[in-house]
């Protein structure tokens, strides 16, 4: 751009796309405002009408079965060409090959190659292309692990690692990934091949039930899945706060008060009606309920009534597999292409990896190996040599050498003083500087997304935002560090489970008289008729608590 002096790689229609995403940064859950996200992409490339088999079919017709081989600019638009040709023809009206080709391969690139090579791997297109098309969440599990498998079926830790590092680079490009555990996908196959009981080697029957799971690493692929699948539906609700009715969209039942019910603008939002608190346990309906549905939530409210506090807050359930990832590894996160995180959200982020990396001190004594390496006794000796020129310098009397560096000579207690605290000086240093990168990762990501406000800031059509915002408006979204998030709670079946903030445990139980009049209130009157429904993804329930 020759006004702002700067290189722009994306399509102008790319640009508007991306600075219309900002509008979603109010939503304070991550793996829903990530999912949302995707969702306007999605929609915008034209790639929820796509397919699963007619993408195999593309794919096949172009001969991509090296998934390891790299592939060309020419070679990425031959076969979206033909992907987007099928398109048009099955909806006329509704695709532009030409945009949607050039926008597609803009967003691709924009994933997988980062450094602007021209080239990315055959499994990384297939990736990108397969996670936003149109089919079962299952079909598309498959398909992919079948793309790293070998020609037995199974799938070592390599491969997997392959398919989970290419799948994690979608949050990424948005500015999401610390959500999911990061860019390293190391405890992410850890986490899988420990659930095979660690095999070396896993089948696709034990892949496809670790990821229905949610692995935290993946879990916001199913929850696009949930929200694709809640645009149309329609509840015979009202919202207790923004009175909607009917609601549109999700629909969070409280179950914990009887006949409290919030739309998702609300819920997404963090917007509560007086009485009810946000780590409140509730369900998510994605389509219409059912009367017998309605019976089961309220006998799970009557259950509840009955429960203090203090129950929810020693039953904490989190229905998403969490992956520790803090010190582990590389992280080969690229903070340039990160344009979405606020300023609030990236400090928010640093100051959790710092809590968590005193976690991992306070319970393994120090994530350093306390063990001295002959690399370490050399440096000890030289720091040694170090503190006794100083001592002898001062003209005090020399120090004897240390046992672990000159057996032979005798040990002092000053020397074995010196020893303990040099050693414990290169500890705090190795922690210092372990924290420093952290937070110079993180600035240097904050840097560029603050380059990329000032650019939007100097676009008219960012000035005019609904409410009166604009895209560089960072500090009006609402705060979205995890630490901040009610849990996702997955729940097979009909058994539950919730759990209640910290702040409860500072409360006194709640006094069951009151919830026995509601209780009996409500039994009085009939059970509320029947309104369709439930979504079961994978044959699980979606709780907040």
């Amino acid at each position: 751009s020759h006004e702002t002096q700067t290189t722009c790689w994306d399509h102008p229609k790319m640009t508007e796309l991306y600075q219309s995403l900002a509008d979603l940064n109010n939503v304070r859950f991550s793996a829903y405002r990530t999912a949302m996200k995707l969702r306007r992409l999605q929609k915008a490339l034209c790639l929820d009408l796509l397919s699963l088999s007619a993408a195999c079919d593309a794919l096949d017709q172009h001969n991509l079965k090296q998934n390891d081989q790299p592939m060309d600019i020419l070679q990425i638009i031959n076969c979206l060409t033909t992907v987007y040709d099928r398109l048009e023809q099955e909806h006329n009206n509704l695709v532009n090959v030409p945009l949607c080709v050039d926008m597609c391969l803009n967003w691709l690139l924009n994933v997988y190659d980062t450094g602007r090579t021209g080239r990315i791997r055959v499994l990384s297109f297939k990736t990108g292309i397969i996670s936003l098309c149109k089919a079962h969440l299952e079909d598309k599990y498959r398909y992919l692990f079948k793309q790293v498998a070998s020609s037995t079926g199974f799938c070592d830790q390599r491969r997997l690692g392959l398919l989970l590092h290419d799948s994690i680079q979608i949050p990424r490009q948005l500015g999401e990934v610390a959500s999911f555990g990061g860019s390293n996908i190391e405890p992410s196959v850890r986490s899988c091949f420990q659930f095979a009981n660690n095999k070396p080697e896993i089948e696709a029957a034990l892949f496809l039930d670790w990821m229905r799971l949610e692995p935290q690493s993946m879990v916001w692929l199913p929850v696009l899945h949930r929200v694709a699948a809640a645009e149309t539906a329609k509840h015979q609700a009202k919202c207790n706060i923004c009175k909607e009715c009917p609601i549109i969209g999700f629909r969070y039942r409280s179950l914990k008060h009887f006949n409290y019910d919030i739309c998702q603008s609300c819920f997404f939002s963090g917007r509560v009606a007086k009485g009810h608190k946000m780590h409140y346990p509730m369900v998510e309906y994605c389509t219409p309920t059912t009367s017998g549905e309605d019976v089961r939530d309220f006998a799970k409210v009557l259950k509840n009534k009955f429960r203090t506090k203090r129950y929810f807050a020693k039953h904490p359930r989190m229905g998403y597999l969490p992956v520790q990832t803090v010190l582990e590894g590389d992280n080969m996160e690229t903070p340039a292409s990160s344009p979405q995180l606020s300023h609030d959200d990236t400090h928010s982020r640093i100051e959790h990896y710092a809590s968590r990396l005193a976690e991992m001190e306070n319970s393994n004594g120090s994530y350093l190996n306390d063990s001295i390496s002959p690399n370490e006794s050399m440096n000890l000796q030289a720091e040694y040599d170090r503190l006794k020129q100083q001592h002898e310098h001062k003209g005090l009397s020399p120090l004897p050498s240390p046992p672990e560096m000159m057996p032979t000579s005798p040990q002092s207690p000053r020397d074995a003083e010196l020893i303990a605290e040099a050693k414990l000086l290169r500890q705090h240093k190795g922690r210092l500087e372990a924290r420093m990168q952290i937070l110079e990762d993180h600035n240097k990501q904050l840097e560029s997304q603050l380059h990329r406000l000032r650019q939007l800031l100097e676009q008219p059509q960012a000035e005019a935002k609904v409410n009166g915002t604009t895209v560089s408006s960072p500090s009006t979204s609402l705060q979205r560090s995890d630490s901040s998030q009610p849990m996702l709670l997955r729940v097979v079946g009909s058994q539950t489970s919730e759990s209640m903030g910290e702040e409860d445990l500072l409360s006194p139980p709640q006094d069951t008289s009151t919830g026995l009049e509601e209780v009996m209130e409500q039994l009085n009157n009939s059970f509320p008729s029947s309104r369709g429904k439930l979504q079961y993804l994978q044959g699980t329930q979606t709780y907040w608590n």
